[in-house]
């Protein structure tokens, strides 16, 4: 397509549709899966687990970023489009090298096409109505092209009036003793941000300004609890420095305020950038200032010395450690810390937890280990909607789509 038609020269509005594409792909297509831009409007999406990919899994991908983009819409110009190609490496990267108007063309006329590839196309969103999703002209096996060219031209439009739509989502709390998900953790992203923003996901993920992360969330929940139910726990981040400070402090009382008060019993909070040794006043002021909001408090360290043992019985719900950058082995030496203290917590009745839990190895030694909680993309990958309450064995994980 012609980008000036959009307003925005081409330098604009191609970062513009990469970005945007990136942060969702982040929370929806990750390790061991792997996608790669090949341009601003094209991405190899890879799973070394799976010899073809799954068509309807692509279709519903297409259908919830067309929803996030432009709502519920049946205008066909604004629809998100899925292209499907398969060849070598090499016709890959020719076919990602083609401009608008080719591909176009390659549609009609499949000659036209670098040798040794095939393009297709899903012609119909998945499952809105029951029926399966239509490719043309060949169902596709290899690498894939994902572009949202028909929808260029919206995205341009949106961005220039409007902010881009946020990412908002939720991971599931997996509890190991039972199998089984309790709770999830609140998560927003700006679509102006270039990755996606979670508490369960390490550093690169963590918001730089909290308190703006923190009421974004808030809002997220209250949507959620406004839906039909039944209702798991959600887990509402909250920066520790921020509620500790009378400055702030009124602010957060204030959000949390906005919260319906029925559903208390579905809310609790995940009090992030705890100190190794929290003050006894400041963790006094936590628990004043979040227990007449929430049922349950978790407070988030970096420390596996955290000194829990320093803490009155039952004094918060929860402690969970945030699992830090490295190599594999560097974090599960900090796990295996941390398990060597579980018996502290057992007796200060509190339960404990880990997060940033990135792949299988981490679960497993989670599992051995007997840590009763874990998050983390290993365990949950981002989800549309809450999942707790929902069973599902150890070697299933992770929870890719609910």
């Amino acid at each position: 397509m012609d980008a000036e038609k959009t307003g925005l020269k081409p330098a604009v509005l191609g970062p513009l549709v990469a970005k945007f594409s990136g942060i969702y792909l982040e929370g929806k297509w990750q390790w061991p899966r792997q996608f790669t831009p090949l341009t601003h409007y094209s991405f190899l999406l890879t799973d070394p687990r799976a010899d073809e990919l799954d068509v309807q899994e692509l279709a519903r991908l297409g259908d919830d970023l067309q929803i996030k983009l432009f709502g519920e819409g049946d205008d066909e110009a604004g629809k998100v489009g899925l292209l499907l190609f398969e060849g070598s490496a090499e016709a890959v990267q020719a076919f990602a090298a083609l401009d608008d108007a080719a591909v176009s063309a390659a549609l009609l006329d499949p000659s036209l096409l670098p040798p040794g590839g095939r393009l297709s196309r899903v012609e119909a969103a998945p499952n809105r109505t029951g029926d399966e999703p239509a490719l043309s002209p060949g169902a596709p096996v290899g690498p894939i092209w994902v572009t949202q060219q028909a929808a260029l031209a919206d995205i341009a439009e949106a961005a220039a009036k409007h902010p881009m739509p946020s990412l908002d989502g939720v991971q599931g709390i997996y509890f190991t003793l039972r199998s089984v998900f309790v709770g999830d953790v609140v998560s927003s992203t700006p679509g102006s941000l270039r990755t996606h923003l979670s508490l369960v996901e390490g550093d690169e993920h963590m918001p730089a300004d909290p308190q703006a992360f923190d009421a974004d969330c808030l809002a997220v929940a209250a949507r959620m609890l406004a839906g039909p139910g039944p209702h798991s726990m959600l887990y509402l981040p909250i920066c520790y420095s921020n509620i500790v400070r009378a400055s702030q402090r009124a602010a957060y009382e204030e959000m949390l305020a906005t919260l319906p008060p029925a559903a208390k019993g579905q809310l609790a909070a995940a009090v992030y950038d705890v100190p190794r040794d929290p003050a006894f006043t400041a963790l006094a002021t936590v628990r004043a200032s979040l227990l007449k909001y929430v049922t349950n408090i978790d407070l988030r360290t970096q420390d596996p010395g955290f000194e829990v043992e320093k803490l009155a019985p039952n004094a918060v719900t929860s402690v969970t450690l945030v699992l830090p950058s490295g190599d594999q082995r560097a974090r599960l030496a900090v796990l295996r810390r941390f398990a060597e203290r579980l018996g502290l917590y057992r007796k200060k009745q509190i339960w404990a937890a880990v997060t940033n839990v990135r792949n299988r190895v981490e679960l497993e030694a989670c599992i051995a280990a007997h840590v009763p909680f874990v998050t983390g993309s290993g365990v949950c990958r981002l989800q549309t909607a809450p999942v707790g309450g929902r069973m599902q064995p150890p070697e299933a994980l992770p929870l890719l789509a609910a």
